[in-house]
């Protein structure tokens, strides 16, 4: 922030100056002053002016040094300013990372269930349908078994993007552990839910996926309940198991 300049300032030689160039000596000082007022005071000298006021300071006694002892407080203020905005930065973005799992574009399970308990304690309140929906990748164990955890870790992130692209903006997708990815879609009856799921099941890349110039089927086991009142994130977590054997391959 500007500092306010000091009564003995001097003009600038030639030109005009503006009432933040003028010096303090036509800014009203009175005594310390030593010259007449003008009319227009300075936007600092207002602030100051305000910040005399607060602290119960007599706007005749800013002296030079009471405007330095103020320039000091208020770089103070801007400073911790910036040092709390930086920190609500730093802290906003840590609790993004806590949420989103560690290398797919979707939440961890923790985050996951979080928002499965909220959405489903809305849709109670509401009225509203909501259902929930499981993937176990059944691929995933074989193909790190024979082409390691690279391999597994790209099929994984193959599905996940395909869900996410394809899914209502309004659903939320998490990978529940391992080869496992839930998504809960709110305001979605549960034949609205599979009907949609259905077709996102028909795309290429949830049926087939090529490493090094194989092409391996994918085996995907997946289920979807409809909400149930009364019931906890928990149990319809645990509800909606996926069946071996009914799957997208």
């Amino acid at each position: 922030m500007a500092e306010i300049p000091p009564a003995n300032a001097s003009l600038p030689t030639g030109g005009a100056v503006s009432s933040a160039q003028a010096p303090s000596a036509g800014l009203g000082y009175g005594a310390y002053g030593g010259g007449q007022q003008q009319k227009r005071r300075s936007p600092l000298r207002h602030v100051f002016a305000d910040i005399a006021s607060v602290l119960g300071i007599p706007e005749r006694k800013l002296t030079p040094e009471v405007q330095a002892a103020l320039n000091s407080m208020v770089a103070e203020m801007d400073r911790l300013r910036s040092e709390i905005e930086q920190r609500d930065q730093r802290m906003h973005w840590l609790e993004e990372q806590a949420d989103k799992h560690a290398w797919l574009a979707c939440l961890n399970r923790r985050a996951f269930m979080r928002e499965l308990t909220r959405l489903k304690e809305y849709s109670e309140r509401s009225g509203i349908a909501g259902s929930l929906a499981r993937f176990d990748i059944l691929t995933c164990d074989a193909l790190r078994h024979q082409h390691g955890l690279v391999a597994y870790d790209a099929l994984l992130s193959q599905v996940a993007e395909t869900l996410i692209t394809h899914v209502r903006q309004t659903d939320v997708l998490g990978c529940v552990g391992g080869p496992c990815l839930a998504a809960v879609m709110p305001q979605a009856t549960e034949p609205q839910a599979i009907h949609k799921l259905g077709s996102v099941m028909d795309h290429a890349s949830m049926r087939v996926f090529e490493w090094q110039g194989e092409r391996i089927p994918i085996e995907i086991a997946w289920k979807v309940q409809g909400f149930v009142p009364g019931e906890t994130a928990d149990e319809a977590f645990k509800r909606c198991e996926p069946v071996i054997g009914f799957s997208s391959g």
